[in-house]
């Protein structure tokens, strides 16, 4: 979580930038809510078996399903409600493009060098 809080903090040309990253394909909300799971994955081993790319999805799926009780327990019905659609597009789209899915894109496209250093 430590390099999320930084990148929050960039100065608000970078924050620009970060914002251009994410998208519906890797929602901010999603980045935020699991912070610490996603800092302490080996991606770019991920990235290189697929065997482990399949884990780490499935994996991310139950991260996701922790954070939708929390949210359930709280009474947080936006959050509960974006975390249903985000695991959903994620299931729609590792069968459709595994390969895009399939867990390269958290070290390479979402957190480039430049981001991923601070």
């Amino acid at each position: 979580m430590a390099q999320w809080n930084q990148l929050q903090q960039l100065d608000t040309r970078y924050l620009e930038q970060l914002h251009q990253l994410y998208s519906d394909s890797f929602p901010m909300e999603l980045r935020q809510f699991l912070a610490p799971w996603i800092e302490s994955q080996d991606w770019a081993y991920a990235a290189s078996k697929e065997s482990h790319a399949t884990l780490v999805f499935h994996n991310l799926l139950g991260e996701i399903d922790q954070q939708y009780s929390r949210f359930l327990q709280e009474s947080n019905v936006l959050y509960q409600h974006n975390l249903r659609r985000i695991k959903q597009f994620l299931q729609v789209r590792r069968e459709t493009e595994p390969t895009e899915a399939g867990f390269s894109f958290p070290s390479r496209k979402y957190f480039p060098s430049h981001l991923a250093k601070l």
